[in-house]
């Protein structure tokens, strides 16, 4: 026996009520549970739809649907992060490779003046702050769409908000790990300045990529992941 569209409607709202709230989650799951109730039907044909779904929900275990979607985030962080190394990698292909060994060696020789240290820390400041503005905007943005659709995809909202908070992360660390202090910063050798000048060329980059680059592709990005997309 097959469901039918109003039993298919009531699976994306129990999927809803049981804390799931992505639209492609939603469907995954729904196809996964109206799969399921068939077969359930096919064994014990005189359950009613909401005993067999049910039982089927039973068999997520104790957490329900919430390791399905803690699984689907990391699938889709993963695969926003291989985007932004595969961009990286494309970079430092020509003719960016040339701006690049300008940009890194520009850094590096300003090390040996006295104010690259308020330099270096600019720039990194500079760039976390564009960071969280942009993760604040593209937020309320992407809230007002959904609103308007009444849908949520996971990887548009790793896109604007999430894959954004994990690069932030990244340049914190960098922050860390480079300002100790003006002196200690301009005492260091000559390895630690060219890794320094090596990560501040690199958060550049990173930088660009996810605040510019990425978002001018993510509706095309979007609808290589989810080809119903282009009907929202």
């Amino acid at each position: 026996m097959k469901l039918t569209e109003q039993q298919i409607e009531n699976l994306y709202k129990f999927t809803r009520q049981h804390y799931v709230y992505h639209y492609d989650v939603q469907t995954e799951l729904v196809d996964h549970l109206a799969n399921d109730i068939e077969e359930i039907w096919l064994e014990t044909p005189k359950l009613s739809f909401e005993q067999a779904r049910d039982k089927s929900f039973k068999k997520f275990g104790v957490f329900g649907f919430m390791d399905v979607v803690e699984k689907k985030e990391r699938q889709m962080t993963k695969k926003y992060l291989k985007l932004v190394f595969k961009f990286i990698k494309e970079w430092f292909g020509l003719p960016k490779i040339v701006l690049t060994m300008v940009l890194f060696y520009g850094f590096y020789q300003l090390q040996k003046m006295e104010y690259a240290y308020n330099m270096y820390m600019g720039i990194f400041v500079a760039l976390m702050i564009l960071q969280i503005l942009f993760m604040i905007v593209k937020g309320q943005k992407l809230k007002r769409k959904q609103k308007e659709t009444g849908k949520k995809w996971m990887f548009e909202q790793i896109i604007s908000v999430n894959g954004m908070a994990n690069v932030f992360v990244m340049l914190f660390y960098f922050f860390d790990f480079l300002f100790t202090s003006s002196k200690d910063f301009l005492m260091m050798g000559d390895i630690r300045k060219f890794l320094s000048a090596f990560l501040i060329t690199f958060v550049i980059i990173l930088g660009h990529i996810t605040l510019v680059v990425i978002p001018k592709k993510a509706n095309q990005l979007l609808l290589e992941t989810y080809p119903e997309f282009k009907m929202v």
